[in-house]
């Protein structure tokens, strides 16, 4: 059996560690142990782990120095370590660095039954490496006095949460068990499931398939991979007697036992039975991956297997979630893009449910099409939003508008609060803006000197500046749209809008004078927005 974490509590490093929540958690199998810090707090963000990535039972040292005074974001950070499967943290320099642990932290480890483990307090003299050693070489020999993993394995899998538990999650636990690259075919030998270990080997597994496709069943083939022995075996997983998959096992430099690749295939053999659903499918989600990674290789295999024709599509919604469970959200959503797009990729990746879709001359203006997606989500007054990019030329546009839309929507929400449906362009202006700020007093009141003779207008200034943002921002230049968002009448703003005028001595849609209103009142809306925190 795979070593338990009150077990681990027991080493000499860690005797005078003392479990503060989650006791529950201490019967959970420990698989690994990593490290985790942050260089810069903005790191803090959803894709600090992949939503779709299951790290397999691992605990997790830190001393969480870089957000030591930010008890949300350390709430937030043991949220992201349970999603991802870690089963504990352990915190070193508290009374050091980390003034101590929040109840607002214990509460929520206790309620997410995930253990929190703290060295002992005010000690600068701990070293991460004690427990990292004494825990590795403790999983090492207890993997090498237990070399039958089936049932410690079937036990962590069902462990998994249901959204993760799947063909995917299941090839990286063993990979990382036992140390082996892991291919799943079907039996025209397309590789539909693949997961190299370590992750970041560089060996193509596709072509290695390929060339031993005919290896026979029950066969370990040493080769020679650089100045490495590679060894390969091939095992047969049957549905009802007949063969179906094969599962290919490939391990560098240390010997792969046959008893290995047997255990192997009945892990997978039983997960197919327990809880395979389309277990010879390629899950859309993989597609959705090797797109947002810009893998061209494996993105054209996986698109040519699922029939998706990715050089049509040309547009992408970034759709942001909130409290709906994914695989009805899913339904609905690739029900809708199916009828209205010949083309469309339909997925979750890292949190955002992510819509790529054709230029399809069925459909109507995006913008309309956004409106109406919304209104079909929003019926249960759930919180989402779009981000509308469009001109993907490219998988590596798609991905940069992915990473622009990751990194500012939470500026563009500030900037602009009443809207639920962004534009590439708005995030990229939300970006500039941001910069404005960080860039000191001199250059704020730069960018602020447009709206400045408002500003001077006493108990008069903070109501027309407010009616202009909205008018500008939001309300489309239009006297309705603005009154509608205000709750206020039309003739209302209409006055406002003159008076300002007036002030100013120009209109206020007159360029390019408008160009540099706007962007005064977002920098003002972003000022107002950090006063009030």
């Amino acid at each position: 059996m795979s070593i338990k974490l009150e077990e681990l509590l027991k080493l000499p490093s860690l005797r005078e560690a003392k479990v503060v929540a989650g006791k529950e958690g201490l019967t959970k199998l420990v698989s690994s142990i990593s490290v985790l810090e942050y260089t810069d707090v903005a790191s803090l963000k959803e894709d600090l782990f992949n939503n779709d990535e299951f790290y397999g039972s691992e605990i997790v040292i830190s001393a969480l120095i870089m957000i030591k005074d930010d008890v949300e974001a350390q709430c937030r950070t043991i949220e992201h370590l349970h999603k991802v499967g870690e089963i504990g943290l352990i915190l070193y320099y508290v009374g050091v660095f980390l003034p101590k642990i929040d109840e607002k932290v214990i509460e929520l480890a206790d309620t997410l039954g995930f253990t929190l483990i703290v060295m002992p307090e005010k000690q600068m003299s701990l070293r991460y490496s004690e427990v990292i050693y004494e825990v590795i070489e403790a999983i090492v020999k207890n993997e090498m006095a237990s070399p039958s993993f089936v049932s410690e394995m079937v036990e962590q899998i069902s462990g998994v949460p249901l959204p993760q538990r799947n063909m995917d999650t299941v090839l990286k636990i063993l990979a990382d068990r036992t140390r082996s690259s892991l291919v799943l075919a079907n039996k025209n030998n397309q590789v539909i499931h693949a997961v190299t270990w370590p992750r970041t080997s560089t060996m193509n597994i596709f072509e290695t398939v390929e060339q031993y496709k005919e290896l026979s069943v029950d066969q370990v083939l040493v080769k020679r991979n650089g100045d490495q022995p590679l060894y390969i075996s091939k095992k047969v997983i049957a549905q009802e007697g007949i063969p179906f998959l094969n599962l290919y096992i490939l391990k560098e430099k240390d010997p792969l036992v046959l008893d290995t690749a047997v255990q192997l295939a009945e892990v997978v053999q039983v997960f197919i039975n327990l809880w395979g659903k389309h277990y010879d499918e390629i899950s859309t989600a993989e597609l959705m991956k090797a797109i947002m990674n810009d893998e061209s290789v494996k993105m054209r295999r996986l698109a040519n297997i699922l029939n998706i024709d990715v050089t049509a599509i040309h547009m992408m919604w970034i759709v942001e979630t909130n409290n709906m469970e994914e695989e009805q959200l899913l339904k609905k959503v690739k029900e809708y893009v199916r009828q209205n797009y010949h083309v469309s990729l339909v997925d979750f990746y890292n949190g955002f449910l992510i819509i790529l879709v054709d230029d399809s001359i069925i459909q109507e203006d995006p913008f309309q099409s956004a409106n109406r997606l919304l209104a079909l989500l929003d019926e249960k007054e759930q919180n989402f939003t779009i981000t509308i990019c469009q001109n993907m030329n490219n998988t590596t546009e798609v991905q940069q508008a992915y990473t622009n839309c990751n990194e500012y929507l939470r500026i563009a929400k500030i900037i602009y609060p009443y809207k639920k449906i962004f534009t590439l362009q708005e995030m990229n202006f939300s970006l500039e803006c941001f910069q404005i700020i960080n860039s000191g007093e001199l250059a704020i009141e730069k960018i602020l000197q447009p709206i400045s003779p408002i500003r001077e207008h006493g108990n008069q200034a903070e109501e027309l500046l407010s009616t202009l943002t909205v008018y500008l921002l939001e309300g489309s230049n239009r006297f309705q749209e603005t009154a509608d968002i205000l709750y206020l009448h039309k003739n209302t703003i209409k006055y406002r809008i003159q008076r300002i005028t007036e002030i100013l001595k120009y209109p206020v849609t007159k360029s390019p004078e408008v160009f540099q209103l706007y962007k005064a009142v977002a920098v003002y809306r972003m000022l107002a927005q950090i006063k009030e925190q």
